[in-house]
């Protein structure tokens, strides 16, 4: 009798769901690599960019998977690379943040590497670049989020606070580690950043004091905050109400998604990764992925509704979306490309 309200929210009726998704290519990589942390389509869509927990940087062919070159092959002793973002100007150049500290430039054309910057004593889980590719922006362990210009490698501005973090301090910075930063996609000054401390942050760059909005709530694990015009997407590692839309202009939440054909499970929902989807123009359909639901799916905001999934064996730590194509990978040595085919949707 006591477990029945703790698990009430698994007894919804099922329905069926007409999968619209099909896995296009399997390919498999050796167990050494640890584990796929990030897996990013070029601006093209012609290359992958992937970051392994040995380590290790690679480069993909962006319709096939195959290995075009390793750049970087790690070592028994290296850091997860946690993170891995395009130059959206000069696609050719990539860059990919470690837990060492240590941020590379990699460039697909010469297939070279070289150190960007080093943050030392820090762990870099999470990079972006901003539209017009001048500022590159990260955050991690130490809570701070920095920005720099792409060009010199200059560090050009540092949120964080530097005094004693008590709750009367805290208001326009984070106090726990960043998974998550992301540039909005139309206005080159703006930042959104999330990560254990359940706030999602927004910042203006021409503003030096701090944050300009908070949203809270949102207990971010992963690459898990996606924006599309004026919506904020966030994905929280939490059994339950874990997909969720925000206001950007007001912080304020618009939605919780709960599909209402999602198939029931005792292990929760637990996302890592949430993106919208490139081929959804109309910011309707949203691509989730975790360590709870076993799927990556495809989700209608508007139907509320499971459009289609693919299975998963392990948890999944990165998802990525060119067109109607979709990659995703986690600790299974495995990445696998997709296709939604979203012809046979009513969306």
């Amino acid at each position: 009798m006591e477990l029945q309200p703790r698990h009430s929210w698994f007894q919804r009726p099922q329905h069926s769901i007409k999968n619209l998704c099909r896995i296009t290519h399997e390919v498999r990589f050796v167990e050494n690599l640890r584990g796929l942390y990030s897996a990013r389509f070029s601006k093209t869509g012609k290359v992958i960019a992937a970051g392994f927990g040995s380590g290790s940087i690679q480069i993909w062919n962006g319709e096939t998977g195959e290995l075009e070159e390793t750049l970087r092959s790690g070592l028994a002793s290296s850091m997860p690379i946690m993170c891995c973002r395009f130059n959206p100007i000069h696609n050719e150049i990539f860059y990919a943040s470690s837990a060492c500290g240590m941020i590379f430039a990699c460039n697909t054309h010469t297939k070279e590497i070289s150190r960007f910057v080093i943050e030392p004593k820090n762990e870099v889980n999470t990079i972006d670049v901003n539209i017009t590719g001048d500022y590159l922006v990260s955050g991690g362990k130490d809570a701070a989020v920095r920005l720099y210009n792409t060009q010199t490698a200059k560090l050009i501005l540092v949120y964080k606070n530097k005094e004693v973090l008590t709750e009367s301090k805290i208001a326009n910075f984070h106090r726990m580690r960043i998974f998550a930063a992301k540039f909005h996609k139309e206005y080159p000054d703006l930042i959104i950043t999330g990560g254990w401390d359940d706030t999602v942050r927004i910042w203006d760059i021409r503003v030096p004091t701090g944050s300009i909005r908070i949203i809270k709530g949102p207990h971010i694990c992963g690459d898990a905050i996606d924006m599309h015009e004026t919506c904020i997407l966030t994905g929280s590692w939490i059994v339950r109400d874990s997909l969720q839309v925000w206001d950007l202009t007001s912080a304020k939440l618009i939605d919780t998604i709960n599909p209402y054909n999602r198939l029931s499970t005792l292990n929760g929902e637990f996302l890592y990764a949430v993106q919208y989807f490139n081929g959804n123009s109309h910011g309707d359909l949203v691509l989730a992925g975790g360590s709870g639901t076993g799927v990556v799916e495809v989700i209608s905001l508007k139907e509320k509704k499971v459009m289609g999934n693919f299975g998963a064996n392990r948890p999944i730590f990165t998802i990525d979306s060119y067109q109607t194509t979709i990659i995703f990978g986690g600790m299974e040595s495995v990445l696998k490309l997709g296709d939604y085919n979203s012809f046979n949707s009513n969306c």
